[in-house]
């Protein structure tokens, strides 16, 4: 089968935490009791699973700089053009991935990472027999994709609750909020923060998303 061959209706989809995730959870908010009120307010966690593969990252690398409903209008769109492989997508011409809303840099970035997997210097297949630090160190090495992304494709693909994607703008809004901070954090100080739960810091980024949705409907 291709590499990463998977279509959209695949890709990802709403869940309620399985154990392992529960378990972190509940060390987060035992031990900072502020992450309790995040479930007692916007009712029980759900999170977004995503598929492993090519399809899942297309859509992250979509997600770099668009509303999580403008990426994902783009790739409903996208899929409606193209069954979404690499090979596929290398086929596509600029006109169709322009026409579906990719920007040129968004192009650019898929292509790179199309050359890669084609040419098997990324194998998205043997990825999760390897480290983070690993995976984030192959799949930013292709232009355009940067530690976001990884650490997104680490959690939402591969379940590494390690992963927390600290520089993400929902992140940092809903801790700002939960904490009362006047500003809203850096990655940096967020990490600092949150260091005491390296372990389980994916928990707390499944939270906070989590928190920001339910700001959103208010």
């Amino acid at each position: 089968m291709q590499q990463g061959s998977q279509s959209a209706s695949s890709s990802s989809e709403w869940v309620v935490p399985n154990a392992q995730i529960r378990q972190a959870v509940v060390h987060v908010c035992e031990h900072d009791r502020a992450f309790q009120t995040i479930e007692a307010e916007a009712g029980p966690l759900t999170l977004r699973k995503w598929a492993p593969g090519f399809s899942s990252l297309v859509r992250i690398v979509l997600g770099q700089q668009f509303s999580a409903k403008a990426a994902q209008a783009i790739f409903q769109r996208l899929n409606e053009q193209v069954t979404l492989t690499p090979v596929n997508f290398a086929a596509a011409s600029e006109d169709t991935l322009k026409q579906v809303g990719f920007s040129r840099a968004k192009i650019a970035t898929c292509q790179r990472l199309v050359e890669a997997i084609l040419s098997q210097q990324l194998n998205l297949d043997t990825l999760p027999d390897l480290p983070d630090a690993q995976i984030t160190e192959q799949l930013t090495h292709i232009k355009g994709i940067g530690v976001w992304t990884a650490e997104i494709y680490l959690l939402f693909c591969l379940d590494r609750l390690s992963s927390f994607p600290a520089s993400d703008l929902a992140i940092q809004i809903s801790y700002q909020r939960l904490k009362g901070l006047e500003q809203r954090p850096t990655r940096k100080e967020l990490l600092e923060q949150t260091q005491d739960f390296i372990p389980y810091r994916g928990a707390i980024a499944h939270l906070l998303w989590h928190y920001y949705r339910h700001l959103a409907k208010r």
